[in-house]
């Protein structure tokens, strides 16, 4: 198939990119960048997905089978409520009239768990959606857009991808964060960390989204993706110190304590402006369990490659060559 994939020289996209051209499909690339990496394996355009021409320019003469829309606003801090909804919400709507232009029948738009915010139990894909966050209600949008999309043409297929944390190589987010405090033996656990985290290593999200590419069918479907077995942070932590070496200090510091005293920083962060990379929100976060449920995509016949230690594995394996060349 011809596949265009929006921001396709991100973190996922550039492995989606990888693994989609060894399946034997043709890729078009679309991202904001002037250096796409991934020009060197397939057509990559430079655009904006908040830029209308610049997509037909991209899609124009290109017979289009699916579109991929990978390409969001999705930092923790830093990026306005503007923001979010003019790339997540609009910029798929952009994208959406673009199918429709050049009449594509398949779209699959990366999601988030954020859309569901704040529950009681472990969200499954039959969880109504609550979010609390501009990011969670941004992707939501999005999704409503899609929804729309497909009840206007009963011929559209459609999925929506709703991935938890993806972390590996490559990656310079929240666990790069975490394997950085820990490498340069800053680390101090806060709190039991008897809360679980739901995460995904990137190859398994990856493959997860070349097994649903083959489920596409008329309507609409949504998944979760999580990776199993579920982890406690603490077991994160531990697994991370082991591939890394490195003992984890024995001191525990209560939540309660820590929240007190950093909770000057979030009202200095919200004053100023100014990102501070401690604070009790951030801290709060941490150690909140982030728990969600994918059974309906290996229900569906998807088994999860890579085992979770491997993908720490290969994480802790690139974070070491990236520091050692530094």
């Amino acid at each position: 198939m011809n596949i265009f994939i929006a921001g396709n020289a991100g973190f996922i996209g550039s492995y989606l990119t990888e693994k989609l051209i060894s399946l034997g499909h043709t890729i078009i690339g679309f991202d904001n960048i002037a250096n796409n990496p991934q020009s060197k394996i397939c057509e990559c355009a430079i655009g904006d997905i908040c830029d209308k021409e610049s997509i037909i320019k991209a899609i124009k003469d290109k017979k289009i089978d699916v579109i991929i829309n990978l390409a969001a606003k999705h930092h923790d801090y830093g990026v306005s409520e503007k923001e979010f909804f003019d790339v997540n919400k609009m910029g798929t709507k952009n994208l959406l009239e673009c199918a429709t232009i050049f009449n594509i029948k398949k779209f699959i738009f990366y999601s988030s768990v954020a859309v569901y915010g704040e529950q009681r139990f472990p969200p499954t894909e039959a969880t109504m959606p609550n979010p609390t966050s501009h990011y969670g209600k941004s992707k939501l949008a999005g999704e409503k857009l899609l929804e729309k999309w497909i009840e206007d043409d009963k011929n559209r297929e459609a999925l929506i991808i709703r991935p938890v944390v993806v972390f590996g190589p490559k990656n310079y987010a929240n666990m790069y964060h975490l394997i950085k405090k820990i490498m340069d033996k800053k680390f101090i656990f806060i709190g039991k960390g008897n809360n679980i985290k739901s995460i995904a290593y990137v190859e398994n999200l990856v493959e997860a989204t070349a097994f649903l590419l083959n489920y596409l069918k008329p309507g609409m479907d949504c998944f979760n993706y999580c990776d199993e077995p579920q982890m406690t942070i603490k077991e994160i932590v531990n697994i991370i110190s082991h591939y890394a070496n490195i003992s984890i200090p024995r001191i525990k510091l209560p939540l309660f304590l820590v929240l007190i005293l950093t909770s000057p920083f979030d009202i200095l962060e919200k004053v100023t402006g100014r990102l501070f990379p401690i604070t009790a929100k951030r801290i709060k976060k941490f150690n909140t369990a982030t728990h969600f449920k994918a059974n309906k995509i290996r229900k569906a016949g998807f088994k999860q490659p890579i085992d979770l230690k491997e993908g720490f594995k290969r994480t802790l394996e690139w974070f070491k060559s990236i520091k050692s060349s530094h």
